[in-house]
């Protein structure tokens, strides 16, 4: 299923915002004009990934330094061992759309 988020213009170049879908909080990220979507909660510990630091299309936890690939959301440093839920992006008139699982 396919949902509609927010515009592309706001998220400006390596930022990051934060929508709810669903009582899920999702981080949409801008690296050097590419979106990624993960979930925003670390899986090692309750932390918004979205306060962390972004370097070389990863994101820091700001809690514990655990790192995740913002393009798999595997967990490629400790103390994080299980990796977070990612979302195809695609763009359609400016609006960055998720594809979202249909638990209907």
């Amino acid at each position: 299923m396919k949902v509609k988020t927010i515009n592309t213009s706001e998220v400006n170049e390596n930022s990051v915002r934060v929508v709810s879908i669903d009582d899920k909080d999702i981080a949409i990220f801008n690296v050097e004009g590419e979106y990624f979507a993960i979930d925003d909660m670390c899986s090692h510990a309750e932390a918004s990934l979205a306060e962390g630091e972004v370097f070389d299309c990863k994101i820091e936890c700001p809690l514990h330094g655990a790192e995740f690939d913002l393009k798999t959301g595997e967990a490629v440093t400790l103390p994080a061992t299980k990796p977070v839920a990612t979302y195809k992006i695609t763009v359609e008139d400016e609006v960055i759309c998720l594809e979202m699982e249909d638990n209907a």
